[in-house]
């Protein structure tokens, strides 16, 4: 008998065996999940009356999910940051870019995370349409979809008026996303 066929055999076992260690990071691949999503927008330098360039970081709270698959997923905490984000007080449709995000997963007691590249696609008034791929982590390959509003007037004028103080800093954003 060869070499070749005395190791296909254990070339085979080592590969089921592997395929079995395996199957628990593709068990979170198998449904989708959708949250709610609420925090805070940061805006460097500030948003203020005439477009600029702007780097946007969300920051949000730890907030409830559907878990479509029944994978355990109770909760999640999503941050991103864009950079080179087109925005102003009074202009609608700006606002594109590309970033990164970061989603950890609340699931039976256990917190596992998601990194993923993200797009904001358009931008009508204060909302951005998100989308992408998660990159590392539970879903990996998955498409990532969200919607995001951040309320840059805040009654009163904010924007106008913090156009005198280095524009709008940060504002709180609240929405919804779902990866699977």
């Amino acid at each position: 008998m060869s070499t070749l066929a005395k190791t296909l055999p254990a070339f085979a076992a080592l590969g089921v065996s592997a395929l079995f260690l395996a199957a628990p990071q593709a068990a979170y691949a198998a449904g989708e999940v959708s949250c709610n999503a609420s925090g805070q927008t940061h805006f460097l330098p500030g948003v203020q009356m005439f477009p600029q360039s702007e780097t946007v970081t969300y920051r949000g709270a730890k907030v409830a999910c559907v878990d479509h698959g029944n994978l355990g997923i109770t909760s999640a905490r999503i941050s991103a940051t864009f950079d080179d984000v087109d925005l102003s007080c009074v202009a609608s449709d700006f606002g594109t870019g590309t970033g990164t995000a970061t989603i950890e997963w609340y699931l039976n007691g256990a917190k596992v995370t998601s990194k993923a590249d993200i797009r904001i696609d358009e931008t009508v008034l204060n909302r951005a349409r998100v989308s992408g791929v998660v990159t590392q982590g539970p879903f990996a390959g998955r498409p990532f979809r969200g919607e995001f509003d951040t309320n840059l007037l805040m009654g009163g004028g904010k924007c106008t008026a913090g156009a005198l103080f280095g524009g709008v800093k940060s504002a709180d954003f609240k929405g919804h996303f779902s990866v699977g």
